[in-house]
């Protein structure tokens, strides 16, 4: 491994720890941790895979039978706290263009109270058969998540997280599938293999 190789490696993998120390701090001091914690919610996602590059968390709850009542007073709980400053709510069930999401989401927008930057916050609420049916490969993406596919993993998502086309038709689960599926090691190798199979 070459001395710029392992900068950059220990670079990625000290913004990550950054980010999910931020993240524990901004759920803690906004009260935001707090309610999801006791509403049920589990973090999913990069700061559960220590895939941080950019101000975005994900949560989980698993629900058999989703109520929107329940749904929209969680938004009403989240509005209270000085540090929420846009909630966005979807019924996934209602929406006539939705073609592949299931569930109640809530996405916040949250300013950290002690240092100002904004963050992101997406929450579902689905039954738990709807989240395995969304990510049928979790369990076997964590089985293979070493530090060398976290350090590939970290390295594409930096180069593309603030792109247009990313969440759009650039998703963060091609990063994921690229490689710990297919093991893609670098961005070149990720957009040959992303055009072939996702691209138009």
């Amino acid at each position: 491994m070459s001395e710029s190789h392992e900068k950059n490696r220990l670079r990625l993998f000290s913004l990550d720890a950054q980010l999910r120390a931020e993240a524990d701090q901004l759920l803690e001091q906004s009260g935001i941790g707090r309610i999801l914690q006791e509403e049920g919610f589990e973090p999913s996602g990069s700061y559960v895979m220590r895939t941080m590059t950019w101000r975005d968390l994900d949560f989980e709850r698993n629900d058999d039978s989703p109520d929107w009542q329940w749904h929209w007073e969680l938004g009403l709980k989240l509005a209270q706290s000085n540090w929420v400053w846009s909630l966005h709510c979807v019924d996934a069930y209602r929406d006539p263009r939705n073609l592949k999401d299931e569930g109640f989401y809530w996405g916040l927008r949250a300013t950290n109270p002690l240092g100002g930057e904004i963050w992101k916050i997406d929450l579902w609420t689905a039954p738990r058969e709807e989240f395995e049916r969304a990510s049928p490969n979790r369990a076997l993406w964590d089985s293979r998540l070493t530090d060398d596919k976290r350090y590939n993993i970290l390295a594409i998502k930096e180069v593309l997280w603030n792109l247009p086309e990313y969440r759009n038709a650039l998703l963060s689960v091609h990063i994921y599938e690229a490689v710990l599926e297919y093991d893609i090691h670098d961005i070149d190798e990720f957009w040959d293999w992303w055009k072939k199979r996702y691209g138009k």
